[in-house]
C-alpha cells in the first residue's frame, strides 16, 4: 500500500491524442451550431442577471412596505399574530 507522500499516479499523457483532442475541440468550436449555443447562453446570461437586480429591486421595495406596515400596526395596537391567514 502507498502512503499519500509516494502514491504513484499511471501517466495518461500522450502528446499525440492531446493535440488531437484539441484540434477537434478548436473544429467544434467553429461550428455554427456552437456560436449560435454560445451566443444563446450569454442572452440568457444576460436576461438572469437583469431579472436578478428586478428581483433585488422588488426585495427591497416589500421590505420597505413591510416596515412601514408595522409602523402602522404598531400605530394603531394592532396586534401581531403570525400566520394568522388574514389580516
Amino acid at each position: 500500500m502507498y502512503t499519500y507522500d509516494n502514491y504513484y499516479y499511471p501517466s495518461t499523457f500522450n502528446p499525440y491524442e492531446d493535440s488531437i483532442r484539441q484540434q477537434q475541440l478548436s473544429q467544434l468550436l467553429q461550428l455554427p451550431q456552437w456560436q449560435q449555443l454560445q451566443r444563446r447562453v450569454a442572452q440568457l446570461e444576460r436576461e438572469n442577471n437583469l431579472q436578478d437586480r428586478e428581483i433585488d429591486q422588488l426585495r427591497r421595495r416589500l421590505q420597505r412596505i413591510n416596515q412601514r406596515l408595522r409602523t402602522v400596526e404598531n400605530r394603531l395596537n394592532i396586534p401581531f399574530t403570525p400566520f394568522e391567514g388574514e389580516f
